[in-house]
């Protein structure tokens, strides 16, 4: 069912409050701006009207700014790209009307841009899952075979190759063209754990290849253009992950799954992992993909353990979490409250 334009115009406000408090000001702006738009029935709000998606966890909002920002990161929208930081440019209080000519020069792409999600691949999140690595390789001894779920361009797949600095620890590879750093509170994870990645591999219902120069445009515009930290990790990563021939599948997530894990491991630790993608699955996905992944539990054994590592939100504390289950047992631990881009870490494993 379409929803109003007052209820669309909602979600884009709503959108702008949480680029306010992770660090966006100026798309938080925008976005209000936009909203405006929408109630006024102007060339944003014809873009997104009878939009049908979740307005709550759809990203409306992201999806449609996602589009501004690959015009001026393409060079489609010069004057726009003059306006954001990202972009090389600086923003001089021009930025609404440069917005809106964008608008009315690309409407085409921009009512394709708010049919798909947008595909982050925040790769920051890896200092958060990195200490649910250490707790896996630090309870089981074997070599992980790792397994994402939503792995986007596979960026979070070259996760041992990146440098760390979580508050005051350090873990990681010195020469590596990626150090990301994390607000730490609590105890350390478990450092001199030995790793041993044995292989690795991603599912994505829209997978991105990131050998391809038009995707990683599209990674680059779903960061905000005026986190500049952000954007220089992910263009880290995307060297990484090209340097090691990274590809991610295209599959279903619940049927992918139950493929990877159909057959034991003896000696192999497999570790399936995510990051805010619950929240883009249907009902019929989700109890699916939770149905495969307690069959394989199941079927864990002690020579073949499985470990189950998610980030992502919890509806009942109203936080991003970090959560581990491992198999046999099933036992489960809340690791950390989380920033959802990885900026701080408050770890209670």
């Amino acid at each position: 069912m379409a929803h109003r334009t007052e209820d669309i115009a909602w979600a884009f406000r709503g959108q702008a409050g949480y680029c306010d408090s992770l660090g966006s000001p100026l798309w938080a702006d925008q976005m209000r701006r936009a909203a405006e738009d929408i109630e006024c029935g102007g060339p944003i709000g014809q873009i997104v009207a009878g939009w049908s998606g979740d307005l709550k966890l759809g990203a409306l909002a992201l999806r449609f700014f996602g589009g501004l920002h690959y015009l001026a990161l393409a060079g489609r929208a010069p004057a726009l790209a003059r306006q954001l930081p990202s972009a090389g440019g600086t923003p001089d209080g021009r930025l609404w009307p440069a917005l809106l000519a964008a608008v009315g020069d690309n409407a085409q792409l921009l009512a394709h841009a708010i049919q798909s999600p947008p595909q982050t691949n925040e790769v920051g999140r890896s200092a958060v899952l990195l200490g649910g690595f250490l707790r896996i390789a630090a309870r089981f001894p074997f070599a992980l075979r790792l397994r994402e779920v939503g792995a986007g361009a596979g960026l979070n797949l070259c996760w041992d190759r990146f440098a760390y600095a979580l508050g005051s620890h350090r873990w990681g590879r010195e020469d590596s063209p990626l150090s990301l750093a994390a607000e730490w509170r609590g105890a350390a994870p478990d450092l001199s754990a030995p790793v041993t990645v044995i292989d690795r591999r991603g599912c994505d219902q829209r997978p991105i290849d990131v050998a391809d120069p038009d995707a990683r445009l599209w990674l680059q515009a779903y960061v905000w253009p005026d986190q500049a930290g952000r954007l220089a990790a992910l263009r880290g990563a995307m060297e990484i992950a090209l340097a090691m021939g990274i590809r991610v599948e295209g599959a279903s997530a619940a049927a992918w799954l139950a493929r990877e894990v159909a057959e034991q491991h003896v000696g192999r630790t497999t570790v399936i992992y995510h990051s805010v993608v619950m929240q883009y699955f249907s009902e019929t996905e989700r109890a699916a993909f939770l149905h495969a992944l307690e069959q394989a539990g199941a079927a864990a054994t002690a020579r073949a353990p499985l470990a189950w590592l998610r980030l992502e939100h919890d509806a009942q504390l109203d936080e991003f979490t970090l959560r581990l289950t491992l198999w046999p047992g099933g036992e489960e631990t809340l690791l950390a409250l989380v920033h959802p881009h990885g900026r701080a870490v408050d770890w209670r494993g």
